[in-house]
This record gives C-alpha cells, sequence and structure tokens, in this order.
C-alpha cells in the first residue's frame, strides 16, 4: 500500500512537471511569435539599410556597366522551376527584386507568379513604354518576387530587364505618386522607357507609386 501511495505521488509530481513545462513552452511560442510579427515590417527595412547604406553599394546601384556584367550571372542562377514561368526576366538589384515577366491577359495570374507585363504596353525590343507592375506585399518580406522595397528606389538607380535573351538596362529617371484612377502612365511613349508601378502605401491599394526609366544605350 505504501509503495502505491509512494508510486502515485511519483507519477503525480512528474505529471505536473510535464504540465508545466508544457505550458511554459507555450508561453515561449507565443511570446516568440508576437516579437516576430512585431519585428516582421522592420526586417526589410534594416536589412536594405545595413545592405546599401553604404556609399560604394550606392554607386553601384547606379552603374549600368556593373549591372550588365551581374545579368551573365544572374541568367545562370536562375532555377529551373522559375524559368518554366517565364525566361524573361525583371531585375532590380538595389532592393533585392529578380522576378520573371509574366505575359498574361490575366492580372491575377501574372501577379501570382511573378511580374506581370501589362499586355497592351510595348515590349523592350520594340521600344516605346514597357509597362510592368507587381505585388508590394504578397510573401512574406523580403521576397525576389515583389516590390515591398520600392519606396527606395532613387532618381538615377539602375533597372535591368532579360527579354528574349537580350539584356536592357535603364535609369530611372523620374518617381512619381498617382491616384489609381490615374491611368497617364499607361500612354505610349516615342522613347523607350520602362514604367514599374506598385501599390501606395504599403498594405494599401487607395495610390500607385511609379518609377520610369530610360534606355540606356551600349
Amino acid at each position: 500500500m505504501i509503495k502505491e501511495i509512494v508510486l502515485y505521488k511519483m507519477t503525480s509530481t512528474v505529471s505536473q512537471k510535464l504540465l508545466k513545462y508544457f505550458v511554459l513552452s507555450l508561453e515561449a511560442i507565443a511570446v516568440a511569435l508576437v516579437i516576430y510579427l512585431i519585428v516582421l515590417p522592420f526586417y526589410p527595412n534594416l536589412k536594405y539599410t545595413l545592405l546599401y547604406n553604404h556609399s560604394a553599394d550606392q554607386e553601384a546601384a547606379q552603374d549600368a556597366a556593373a549591372v550588365r556584367e551581374q545579368l551573365a550571372q544572374f541568367r545562370n542562377s536562375f532555377p529551373g522551376s522559375e524559368y518554366a514561368v517565364s525566361p524573361n526576366r525583371l531585375i532590380i538589384k538595389k532592393i533585392g527584386v529578380n522576378a520573371p515577366i509574366v505575359e498574361s491577359n490575366s492580372a491575377e495570374y501574372g501577379l501570382s507568379r511573378g511580374a506581370w507585363h501589362l499586355p497592351e504596353s510595348s515590349t523592350p525590343d520594340r521600344g516605346g513604354n514597357t509597362i510592368i507592375t507587381g505585388h508590394r506585399f504578397k510573401y512574406l518580406p523580403p521576397n525576389n518576387l515583389t516590390f515591398y522595397l520600392f519606396d527606395k528606389l532613387a532618381i538615377g538607380d539602375v533597372i535591368a530587364v532579360i527579354w528574349h535573351g537580350a539584356d536592357y538596362v535603364y535609369r530611372i529617371k523620374d518617381i512619381k505618386i498617382v491616384e489609381k484612377t490615374d491611368l497617364s502612365v499607361l500612354d505610349p511613349s516615342a522613347e523607350p522607357i520602362i514604367t514599374l508601378f506598385t501599390c501606395h502605401p504599403i498594405y494599401s491599394t487607395e495610390q500607385r507609386l511609379v518609377v520610369i526609366g530610360e534606355l540606356v544605350e551600349g
């Protein structure tokens, strides 16, 4: 009888300790989750500051020749699955964008797989106004498919496009915010330009943040 009582107490003590550890573990997970959710929105900006807030990096972001040299490396590093989406590519190294350019009549389809080329716009090989858009936020940032850090771009920065095997480099000449009903950014252009836009402010669809680049010859 005494042995049974001792065994019961030992079992009860072990159960209480296990329960205590389980509760503490849940509390630790909950705290970690809260910290993660608080820090997450600031992480991409922190990463940008650490990686690109240096004069050498800023100069590299504006060096068209350096970007051209990097394109060969990028072209050889794309996963086969991403080539299956599209061999065409939008690359904005400064903000971590390296996305397939999707051609489709469906905006939902195009934006779900990368950067969507508006079908009514021109293409880099034809000159005129090539228009591409992307989600500002879709996946946990930072993500190479979204324009999360689009607001970090500046006039003079370089945008690169791989289109049907050829390289096109554009230098940003204009940045503006327009209302979502403003369709002037879709107008044709006599000059070879690229127009990129995304939602603004982040987590909102009220306006559009527009970046326009002119083709860098040679």
